[in-house]
């Protein structure tokens, strides 16, 4: 059993603060006693790669991930089977985004950093903005990289229920994110996250989940099998 927070953003996402940096977030992780983690930047995978190899030496794993804005301005958390996949998957949803230049002192800074937490690059394209892909067109193109799609957040803003007014029949998902310990009456695992923008959010694992590894098919698996509890 492993304690976890699968919805974590760095500060690639122009959202987040500059401080969610790879050892800022590992320390405050370990003091969490949190042992398994997603970073899902928004529309993005930059910094994902970094922060595995920074993480392992805290003993914490990573599972790569990324949360995609649809056209209809729906968050999801789309969750990837290794750090390859997820960066070739990012590099597509990279050419959906509209060909728009980000203006950070607008829209907030968009930082690449290394290993010892310098910033060595910004990301130009605006991420802050809807992909030109519906929920539909991005379930279809998550089963083209075997990835879980998971709706984020669906009664805040962004999210489904509060963008649609309710979950629609198709696609079908994989499971659901609470951000507390709402009851959701559905036949879906229930995944309950921080969505930490800020280093303070980090405080205690978000779920337990039953896993006999941290690892990808394991997490799809417990979904699967609803053996996630939120903490």
């Amino acid at each position: 059993m492993l304690k976890a927070d699968f919805h974590i953003h760095s500060c690639l996402s122009p959202c987040a603060d500059l401080m969610m940096t790879p050892n800022e977030i590992g320390k405050r992780l370990r003091k969490a006693q949190i042992d398994w983690v997603s970073i899902t930047d928004h529309n993005s995978c930059g910094n994902v790669s970094i922060f595995e190899k920074v993480l392992e030496k805290y003993e914490i794993s990573l599972l790569p991930g990324i949360e995609v804005q649809t056209k209809e301005e729906v968050h999801v958390l789309i969750y990837l089977k290794d750090i390859e996949t997820a960066q070739f998957f990012s590099e597509e949803i990279g050419e959906h985004l509209p060909k728009m230049k980000n203006d950070p002192e607008r829209f907030g800074y968009q930082l690449l950093v290394n290993e010892d937490d310098k910033f060595i690059g910004m990301e130009d394209k605006v991420l802050s903005a809807s992909v030109d892909l519906s929920i539909n067109e991005l379930w279809n193109l998550s089963r083209k990289y075997g990835a879980l799609f998971v709706y984020a957040h669906p009664d805040r803003r962004f999210g489904i229920i509060k963008q649609l007014g309710f979950i629609p029949e198709e696609p079908p998902f994989d499971a659901i994110e609470t951000f507390d310990n709402a009851e959701m009456k559905i036949e879906k695992a229930v995944l309950k996250s921080s969505d930490a923008h800020f280093l303070s959010q980090i405080e205690k694992p978000t779920v337990k989940i039953k896993v006999g590894a941290p690892t990808f098919e394991e997490f799809k698996n417990a979904l699967f099998t609803k053996a996630v509890w939120m903490l």
